[in-house]
Order: C-alpha cells, then sequence, then structure tokens
C-alpha cells in the first residue's frame, strides 16, 4: 500500500522536459562558459633582461626621435636636408601604420574581450570605433574653434606681412628667410625642397591646377592679399595665408597633437614588455624596438620641422618626453609585473580605451593635418613636383608598409 503511495506521487518523466534539457544543453554547449579574465602566465621573471630591455627602449626612442633633428642642425648652411624631408613622409605612413594596424584592431580586440561583460563583447560590440570617432572629432572642433579665433589676428597683419615679402631684404632679414624656408620645407607648402619657388612667391603656378569650372567664380579680389581685408572675413586662402609666426604656431599644435597620441599609448606599450616573460617577451621586444624607433623619426622629423628659436631647449624637451615615455611604462610595470595584468578586465579596459583614443587622434593627424596637406592641398603642388613628389609618396608608403610588417609580432 505504501509502496503503490509512493509511486503515484513520483514525477513523470515526459518527452518535452527530455527535449528542453537537451536543448539547453546544446545551447550551453555551443556558447561555451564565459571564460576568466587574466593571463595566468607562468615562467620565471627575469628582472635583469626587463632592466636591459628598458635601458634598450630609453636609447632607441631618443636616438629615432633625435636624430632628424641632430641630421638638420648639422646640415643646417649646406642647403634642404633630403634626409629629413624623406623621414618626415616616412613618418607619416608610419603614423598612418600605427593608427592602423596597431592601435584600432588592439582596442577593438581588448574591448571586445569574451572576459568582459555582456555588454562590451555582445551589448555593444564597435565601442573602439566609437571612441576613436570622438576623439577625432574633438581634435577638429578645439582646432576649429581656435582658428576662428585667431581670424582676427591673422587679418589684422596681412599688409604688414605682404610688402616685407617684396621689399629688398637686408643682410638679417634674409638669413631669417632662409632658416625659415629650411626649417619648415616640405610641410604644408612653407617652402620647396626641389629649390623652387612656393607657392606664395609663384602664385600663377598654384593657379593653374584650378581647373575646374566653379572657380572660375571666384572673385579676384579675394586672391589679392591687398584687398582681402575689404570685407573679406574668411580664412584666407591656403599658401598665402600664414606668416612665419601663424606657420610657426601651426606645426606646433600639429607636433603637440602627435606627440600626445603616441604618449597615450606608449606608457601601456611600456607596462605591456615589462610583464610579458618566456620566448613571448623577446618576440615582442624586438618589435617593440622597431617600433620605437620608425616612431621616434616620424615625430622627430615634424619637430625638425619647427623653426624655434637660436639655444631653445623646446625640440629636445619634446625629443625627451617621447623618449621617456615607453620606459617610464617599463619601470610600472617592473614595480607591478606581479599586480598588473595586461588581460585582467581593468587592464582590457583601460588599454582599450586608451589605444582607441590614441588611434583617433593619429588618424586625423596623419590623414588630414600630414597626409593631405603634403599631398592634396592646393599649396603642396606649389612644393612638390614631378619626381620629388613621387619620391615624397613612396617614403609614405614605405613607411605604412614597414610599420604594417611590425605589427604582425606587436
Amino acid at each position: 500500500m505504501i509502496e503503490h503511495d509512493l509511486a503515484g506521487r513520483a514525477p513523470q518523466w515526459s518527452l518535452e522536459s527530455t527535449t528542453a534539457l537537451l536543448a539547453e544543453l546544446a545551447r550551453r554547449q555551443e556558447e561555451g562558459e564565459r571564460p576568466a579574465c587574466g593571463s595566468a602566465q607562468g615562467g620565471d621573471y627575469n628582472t635583469p633582461a626587463h632592466v636591459g630591455a628598458l635601458v634598450l627602449i630609453l636609447v632607441l626612442s631618443i636616438a629615432g626621435c633625435g636624430f632628424p633633428l641632430i641630421s638638420q642642425r648639422a646640415n643646417k648652411h649646406k642647403g634642404p636636408n633630403d634626409l629629413v624631408f624623406y623621414s618626415q613622409h616616412f613618418g607619416t605612413g608610419v603614423l598612418i601604420a600605427t593608427a592602423f594596424v596597431h592601435l584600432l584592431p588592439t582596442a577593438f580586440v581588448s574591448l571586445t574581450h569574451p572576459c568582459l561583460p555582456w555588454f562590451f563583447n555582445h551589448g555593444y560590440r564597435p565601442l573602439a570605433g566609437v571612441i576613436a570617432m570622438i576623439s577625432a572629432l574633438v581634435v577638429v572642433g578645439l582646432e576649429m574653434f581656435l582658428r576662428t579665433r585667431g581670424v582676427a589676428h591673422t587679418h589684422s597683419h596681412v599688409e604688414m606681412w605682404e610688402p616685407e615679402t617684396t621689399a629688398i631684404p637686408g643682410p638679417g632679414l634674409a638669413t631669417q628667410d632662409h632658416e625659415y624656408e629650411e626649417s619648415s620645407v616640405g610641410l604644408m607648402g612653407a617652402g620647396s625642397w626641389s629649390g623652387e619657388p612656393s607657392p606664395k612667391e609663384n602664385g600663377n603656378k598654384a593657379s593653374d591646377y584650378r581647373g575646374d569650372a566653379e572657380d572660375s567664380d571666384l572673385d579676384l579680389d579675394e586672391l589679392d592679399p591687398a584687398t582681402g581685408t575689404n570685407g573679406h572675413t574668411g580664412p584666407r586662402p591656403p599658401g598665402q595665408s600664414l606668416s612665419p609666426e601663424e606657420l610657426q604656431k601651426k606645426l606646433m599644435v600639429q607636433c603637440m597633437l602627435l606627440e600626445a597620441g603616441i604618449i597615450f599609448h606608449s606608457v601601456f606599450i611600456g607596462m605591456a614588455v615589462s610583464v610579458a616573460t618566456g620566448p613571448p617577451f623577446v618576440v615582442f621586444l624586438i618589435a617593440i624596438s622597431f617600433h620605437q624607433t620608425f616612431e621616434g623619426m616620424a615625430l622627430g622629423s615634424r619637430i625638425a620641422a619647427i623653426k624655434f628659436p637660436k639655444g631653445s631647449l623646446k625640440p629636445w624637451l619634446m625629443v625627451l618626453a617621447y623618449g621617456l615615455t615607453t620606459p617610464i611604462g617599463q619601470a610600472i610595470g617592473l614595480a607591478v609585473h606581479t599586480l598588473y595584468d595586461p588581460k585582467s578586465q581593468g587592464g582590457l579596459l583601460m588599454v582599450g580605451v586608451m589605444n582607441a583614443i590614441s588611434s583617433g587622434l593619429l588618424l586625423f593627424a596623419g590623414l588630414v593635418q600630414l597626409l593631405a596637406e603634403d599631398f592634396l592641398s592646393e599649396a603642396s603642388y606649389g612644393v612638390l613636383h614631378g619626381k620629388k613628389r613621387i619620391q615624397a609618396f613612396t617614403a609614405v608608403i614605405l613607411g605604412a608598409t614597414l610599420m604594417a610588417m611590425v605589427g604582425a609580432f606587436a
């Protein structure tokens, strides 16, 4: 009797329950368990090797960034420096490849890692691209704001600057103009590496490139510096609008933007080198050595294009700032290598966000401020001609290619 009652109370297992259970098991097996964050690195930590790596990266970074500057200073009275010229355009390719190949993919990988919360790896996977886009737009807005505020100042001395270019220069002025052209040549139409006149000195050549029909409607008075202030409140045409002082300020802003984009991610590169162990550490160190050298030359060539006052320490401080950034990250990694894990949730989010910000800054600087202005602006056609233009663009491609190859290892 008791056995009959227990049998009656036993749960009845139906076919529907079995089907539901199998479906749930299949779903879990397909999705897999969410991996735990952390690299769980093994192997002994070789402190002397990491200290040696810090010194190596310090030397290569400072040497790479300072070399174009030293070369330009040593060649100051021997005409245009071809090494700095090619370094500038080689560096443009390096910076563009750094953004496209190194920073942006790393940001996507970090911010979509399976161990992160659902929002990052499933909810909104394009987050890295959004952060990069926002950082680029912020820079555009900031530069637009600064240029808008500077319009009044640039128009206030148009008539004062133009007569100086047509007047017979005195000995001091001739020396100053020669040094100015030599320091900023190859950038933004500021001078000519091939010894040909710049667009400002040869406006007719620059105007030959205006072949479109709509350009014929342009009021010629707007191109005349003497009449440009009469009712004209917009920016002046490229190649005719900036005095040496204004151009130097613009180049300085570009250099600061480049350095900011580089510094943002360099600290984390250094930390990643210092927490690596075993064979991956050696491969990573070699790749980062090339990375720091190429990137240093890219930044150093742009610093060398700026006309600093004689005896100024500013260019060397900029070189030192770049050279110290990655080693500082390495020193931090050495100190906290038992605590910091780039594969932890905090490490992934920090590296991903910083790399995304840096990629946005370098994409804007590399594509808009450097590549477009050096090759697509109207003024650039008065600076780079024929074979020289092809050689410069070849240097860009070479820099981008070599940096992309480094991306296979770092």
